[in-house]
C-alpha cells in the first residue's frame, strides 16, 4: 500500500529549476543532529577539494528543542567519509536563515511540504535533495526517491546507507549546476 502512494503521489513531486551559481545552501532535516550536519559538512569538504571555498554551507533543522550534538554513531560514520560532526551542535531553521540562502534541500518529501507552506515566498528555493540520488530505487520502495530516512536511534549499517545517498545525491547535484567540480 505505501508503495503504491508514493507512486501516485510522486507523480507530482519534483524540483525548481536549479539557480546560476548558488552562492549559500542550506540543508534541512527534523533535528539537525544527523542528516543536515552530513550534508552540510560533505559539501563543506568537497567545495574545498574542488575549488568551490565560497560556497556557504549551513544546516537547521525543523523540530529543534535544545542544541544538542550528533550522536555518537554519527559522528563515527560521518568520520569514514572524512566529515566532522564532532563539534556540531543543533539548531533551529529561522526565517533569516531561509531569506539568505539561495538553495535550501529538504531530507524528506514532508519536511519539503512544511517549508513551502511557512516560507510561501521562497518556494522557488526548496528542493528534495532524494531527487538528485543517480541510483536505482530497490525493487518497490517508491518512497525513497523522494526521503532520505533518518537514521537516528538507528544501526550504523542505517547510518552509512543515509550518508551515502546524501553524498551520491549530492556529487550529483554538483553535477548538474554550475559548481560541477573542474575535469
Amino acid at each position: 500500500m505505501r508503495g503504491l502512494y508514493w507512486r501516485c503521489v510522486g507523480k507530482g513531486i519534483g524540483n525548481p529549476p536549479i539557480p546560476r551559481s548558488p552562492g549559500s545552501i542550506l540543508f534541512i532535516c527534523q533535528g539537525n543532529v544527523c542528516r543536515s550536519p552530513f550534508a552540510e559538512g560533505y559539501l563543506r569538504k568537497i567545495g574545498r577539494y574542488r575549488d568551490h571555498p565560497g560556497i556557504l554551507s549551513l544546516s537547521a533543522g525543523i523540530d529543534v528543542r535544545e542544541s544538542v550534538g550528533s550522536p555518537d554513531l554519527a559522528v563515527r560514520v560521518a568520520k569514514t567519509f572524512a566529515v566532522n560532526l564532532l563539534d556540531h551542535r543543533s539548531k533551529p531553521v529561522t526565517a533569516e536563515m531561509i531569506e539568505e540562502s539561495d538553495m535550501i534541500f529538504a531530507m524528506e518529501h514532508r519536511q519539503a511540504i512544511f517549508l513551502r507552506k511557512t516560507f510561501p515566498a521562497h518556494v522557488s528555493k526548496i528542493f528534495l535533495l532524494s531527487l538528485f540520488d543517480p541510483d536505482p530505487l530497490p525493487a518497490g520502495d517508491h518512497a525513497l526517491r523522494f526521503n532520505i530516512p533518518d537514521p537516528y536511534g538507528k544501526s550504523e549499517g542505517d547510518f552509512l546507507e543515509c550518508f551515502r545517498k546524501i553524498e551520491r545525491s549530492i556529487e550529483n547535484f554538483l553535477t548538474q549546476s554550475d559548481l560541477r567540480p573542474e575535469q
